[in-house]
């Protein structure tokens, strides 16, 4: 199965949702609770209010879909585990504000300067539009139809380092402000504690609704990670009781829940064993995982840890309408094709293997194609197996 940028992209809404759905595993797994409170929401982790808020478990993978450039970056890698992060979050008629806690036993500072130090940081993000006939974005930061709001802190010597972006995916960060935007990080305990607090609505997008997409990433930089060296979260969801829950979009994104996940494992919607035989089949020839290497290593995703950050629905997009959503190649232009001729200036041309789409009448399409003809159950199964991918110690 050609899943070249694949199972990076999502597709179009209007898929069959009848095989599995199951709303009460996806408020368990998937959902953190949004509280109302009548009084105005502190961006202090330790203000009272906090305590009352309900949390919720979130976990963030370490990121291995492409090959980094740093040496020292990747020789972490194998070593990493999941970040376990805890949740909470709390609303009034204005604002909403995000709590975010987990444990760091080196806390780093990106020193002024430097080229060889790098800060610990947290970020989360929202898609600019959500709802009902809108697939969810990419979750590493965004794409190009379906871009994201991205709210950044990073622990930087001198400065309180706070940014707000608008991206559509790699390499596409835009700085923009927004009104009304407070952070605050904290080191206490061996452990770092954020909190985002932002309007409800912004220029950017409205997030007074029923179910709110958010996702997570965080920045270890004891182990030398920025930018996409990180580990990040699956799209998860808030609940805001206050405003009217639209069911069908809720059909949409708890397609194919509970979630297979670090710690925890639910019902499936197919059978993995099968599943793995026909990803041997269909998929092994491009795309690796921690039971097939066969394929070329970095020319198309690694799959090896998609079950952790990616959404069962988000899976079944991408293999019926890989071009539905295509995002941005991770640096296309450090791959060349040596056999080929150089230009005047003596520059090989790039590799069109390692290109994720080709543009047909002005608009991108990638080159995995739709797998359409492969049976609901199957593509069950394919998705059941591809759940159960959360390891990245094969990574080299």
């Amino acid at each position: 199965m050609k899943f070249k940028k694949a199972l990076l992209t999502v597709g179009i809404l209007g898929l069959s949702i009848n095989a599995f759905s199951s709303d009460n595993g996806f408020f368990k797994y998937e959902v953190i609770k949004g509280k109302f409170i009548n009084k105005t929401i502190s961006t202090n982790p330790e203000a009272s209010e906090w305590s009352s808020a309900e949390e919720q478990t979130v976990y963030l993978y370490p990121q291995v879909s492409v090959r980094l450039n740093d040496k020292k970056a990747n020789a972490e890698i194998p070593k990493k585990q999941p970040v376990e992060a805890k949740v909470k979050v709390l609303y009034n008629n204005k604002n909403i504000a995000i709590y975010i806690r987990w444990e760091d036993k080196t806390p780093s500072i990106q020193k002024t300067y430097s080229t060889t130090t790098f800060g610990d940081g947290v970020s989360i993000e929202f898609p600019v539009k959500y709802g009902n006939g809108t697939s969810l974005p990419y979750v590493g930061m965004g794409d190009e139809n379906h871009p994201v709001v991205v709210y950044l802190q990073k622990n930087v010597a001198g400065r309180d380092y706070q940014k707000v972006f608008i991206s559509e995916g790699f390499g596409s960060l835009t700085e923009t402000k927004e009104n009304g935007v407070e952070i605050q990080m904290k080191y206490k305990n061996g452990e770092w504690v954020a909190v985002f607090k932002r309007p409800l609505k912004t220029g950017n997008n409205s997030l007074a609704s029923g179910l709110v997409p958010i996702a997570f990433a965080i920045w270890d930089g004891n182990k030398y990670e920025r930018d996409g060296n990180k580990s990040l979260s699956r799209w998860k969801f808030i609940k805001l009781d206050k405003y009217p829950l639209d069911k069908n979009y809720l059909s949409y994104v708890s397609w194919g829940t509970p979630y297979i996940d670090w710690k925890e494992k639910g019902k499936d919607i197919g059978n993995a064993e099968n599943g793995k035989k026909l990803f041997q089949q269909n998929c092994a020839g491009c795309h690796r995982t921690k039971d097939f290497n066969t394929a070329q290593k970095w020319v198309y995703p690694n799959l090896s840890n998609i079950g952790g950050i990616a959404n069962a629905s988000y899976l079944k997009e991408s293999i019926l309408k890989p071009s539905a959503v295509v995002i941005r190649n991770l640096n296309p232009n450090r791959h060349y094709s040596k056999s080929m001729k150089p230009d005047k200036f003596k520059a090989y041309p790039n590799n069109a293997m390692y290109n994720w789409y080709i543009n047909v009448n002005g608009k991108k399409q990638s080159i995995m194609p739709a797998f359409t003809h492969l049976k609901e159950k199957d593509i069950n199964d394919i998705i059941s197996y591809l759940k159960t991918q959360n390891s990245w110690k094969n990574f080299k």
